[in-house]
């Protein structure tokens, strides 16, 4: 019987583990590089301790074999199991000569140091904390404290010569006598706390460099095989999304009704894309206003990328698709409603809400690969494309903002305060889908010269069931721009409230839930439209549904969407907006925004938002095959006429011609 691995385990040699019977899962060493001499007792090593482990030969056998002495097996065994630094046993590395599988161990007292005298204090500091454990676990509380931010609540505690002074008065504390080490050394052992610091701070590279002040933190190191990203041969198996601010100023025209002209500069305008890797073809696209995109934006570009795309009826003349170019389900019958198997995105905030992980996952029925923080390259064929974009579109119009403030194309193409030189939101629509559709079109060097729908067409004639399709159930809802709330039916039917719900402050209600009282008090799942949330689709929690739910007026008035809608309350509580009782407070807000979009670009976009939202969404919400409105008797006559009435349209002024 023998003390097993690290010390702790009495063992014979048939009860080592199976996983330390395997020595090709050891770590290797290198006997190249050695003497003959040595080369040949490593060999030898390497021989007894495989028949060792083996269990099938004796210990004299082995020791007649190998040369080995009897005796040494064990040891050598234990040195092999033996810990490294790396996280792995020594393995065949603990065979090499002279090779350490633990620390010096100091035994003996630190005697006092004269004057000019060095040396004879080897291993003493970790001597003093191996016997002294709580100044071994402040030093390391210290350490870490060194490693992070304090929140202003502690003293920065960088200073070494601090960091000592509190050092001894723990070995003070520790009963540790004055002819004692670290106070019988001249320097009080201050370098050798310094080297422990040091050995501290680098035994993890995290810390390690956020002590060192870096700003960022490359990914770690993955090894497993699941991470090994493998080849992509087939269209649809892995798609790109990103979102990219567009380089340019953008106006924003509302006519009044004298048919006046206001332009109104907007404050960003994103683009977001969903590109497939195989064939570098653009898929779906779709454009979001404001600082930043949300969780709703991408739902959009998602639906956008999943149905068939309808080209725009462009009203630039001369602006058309070339030849051959195209978005892929347009063009390509099979694409139409097509699903992808992976797509990667960076670790922006709106990737990560739970509706858009829901949405991929449960609806387009993906895997989700955000890959290695801070890591462009692992997402190169978008990032690629959007450098493009700006090289070719965006820097070459007036009112580009460049790459940067002291960028060359921004000052030639600055048109100061003009406003009529630049493109307009409308323009801009017509051209970036005219833009995109002419990618798909131009040959590319890495397809062997073919365009992004040629390599879709030659990978899908090689194999045509490779593509997986969205459901027919699926189709015909707006599932990906819709989200589930429980809510609450409330009503009295001794004070003579009507069954309603409340959602987003706003009553909601239809001629079938309030005319029955037996429903006061259950819950319901609602789905709405966040760019149009005047009538909500309530579904019991059992699943059966309860139809469409319309607000009370006058919220049923103006489409607009659920940020409209918090955004006025919120401007109401803050006293900044008012409405008389009856008046469409949808209206209210807008002539309040209009008012203000002239000094602040946030309200512009706001407003151009809204008439986005308007020209994409229908007046009712979409429904379900089989399934007729039954909200429209509810409305009043004004707001049926609205809905039947056209919307208002942004008029252009200017031609732009691209060659």
């Amino acid at each position: 019987m023998k003390t097993m691995a690290f010390g702790e385990l009495r063992f014979d040699r048939q009860s080592i583990p199976d996983e330390l019977c395997d020595v090709t899962g050891w770590p290797r060493a290198d006997d190249s590089a050695l003497p003959p001499e040595d080369r040949d007792l490593v060999a030898r090593r390497m021989q007894a301790m495989t028949l060792f482990v083996d269990r099938q030969t004796s210990l004299r056998e082995i020791s007649r074999l190998t040369g080995v002495r009897f005796n040494d097996l064990y040891r050598l065994f234990g040195r092999c199991v033996a810990m490294h630094d790396d996280g792995r046993i020594f393995g065949m590395r603990a065979l090499i000569p002279y090779c350490h599988t633990f620390g010096y161990q100091r035994s003996a007292a630190v005697t006092h140091s004269r004057e000019g005298e060095k040396g004879g204090a080897s291993g003493a500091f970790a001597q003093l904390l191996r016997h002294y454990p709580d100044i071994a676990q402040w030093v390391e509380r210290k350490v870490g404290e060194r490693q992070r931010k304090s929140g202003g609540r502690h003293e920065v505690q960088r200073n070494l010569r601090r960091l000592h002074r509190g050092f001894l008065e723990q070995c003070r504390r520790a009963g540790i006598a004055p002819h004692e080490y670290p106070f019988n050394r001249e320097h009080l052992g201050e370098r050798s706390l310094a080297t422990h610091i040091r050995r501290l701070e680098t035994r993890h590279f995290d810390a390690s460099a956020r002590a060192s002040g870096a700003s960022q933190i490359a990914h770690a190191w993955e090894d497993a095989d699941k991470y090994v990203r493998k080849p992509v041969a087939h269209p649809f198996d892995v798609v790109e999304f990103d979102g990219h601010k567009i380089d340019l100023r953008i106006t924003l025209r509302i006519d009044d009704p004298l048919g006046f002209e206001t332009l109104l500069a907007l404050h960003r305008i994103w683009i977001l894309i969903v590109l497939d890797v195989a064939t570098r073809a653009v898929i779906g696209y779709s454009l979001a206003l404001g600082k930043e995109y949300n969780k709703d934006d991408i739902a959009e570009t998602l639906q956008a990328t999943l149905k068939p795309h309808e080209r725009r009826a462009v009203r630039i003349p001369g602006l058309r698709v070339r030849h051959g170019g195209g978005f892929p389900s347009e063009v390509i019958p099979e694409t139409a409603w097509a699903c992808w198997s992976t797509l990667r995105f960076d670790a922006a905030k709106a990737h990560f809400a739970n509706a858009t992980l829901d949405r991929l996952t449960g609806v387009v029925g993906c895997w989700t690969d955000n890959g290695p923080l801070s890591e462009k390259n692992e997402r190169a064929f978008v990032e690629r494309f959007f450098d493009q974009i700006a090289s070719h579109f965006a820097h070459r119009l007036p009112g580009t903002t460049g790459r940067a403030p002291q960028a060359v194309e921004r000052a030639l193409n600055d048109v100061d305060r003009d406003l009529s030189l630049l493109m307009s939101l409308d323009e801009l629509e017509d051209v970036i889908d005219v833009v995109l559709a002419d990618y798909n079109g131009e040959p590319h060097s890495a397809l062997g010269g073919r365009t992004p729908l040629e390599a879709m067409r030659f990978f899908l004639a090689r194999d045509s069931g490779s593509i997986r399709a969205l459901p027919v159930a699926r189709r015909n809802t707006l599932c990906l721009l819709q989200e589930a709330r429980v809510v609450t039916i409330r009503g009295s039917a001794k004070q003579g409230v009507r069954p309603h719900i409340n959602f987003e402050y706003v009553r909601y209600s239809n001629s079938i839930l309030s005319s029955n009282a037996s429903l006061i008090g259950k819950q319901l799942r609602v789905y709405f439209n966040v760019k149009d949330i005047r009538h909500v689709h309530a579904f019991f929690m059992d699943g059966s549904e309860l139809g469409m739910l319309t607000a009370l007026r006058p919220w049923c008035f103006s489409q607009h969407s659920l940020r409209v809608r918090q955004e006025i309350f919120k401007l109401v509580h803050q006293r900044k907006l008012a409405y008389r009782d009856g008046e469409d407070p949808v209206e209210a807000w807008f002539a309040y925004k209009k008012a203000e979009a002239g000094n602040h670009k946030r309200s512009a976009n706001d407003l151009a938002r809204m008439l986005t939202d308007r020209a994409k969404s229908h007046e009712v919400p979409t429904m379900e095959p089989g399934h007729a409105s039954p909200d429209e008797s509810l409305l009043p006559e004004e707001t049926r006429a609205q809905s039947r009435s056209p919307q208002p349209s942004i008029r252009l002024t200017r031609i732009f011609t691209f060659s």
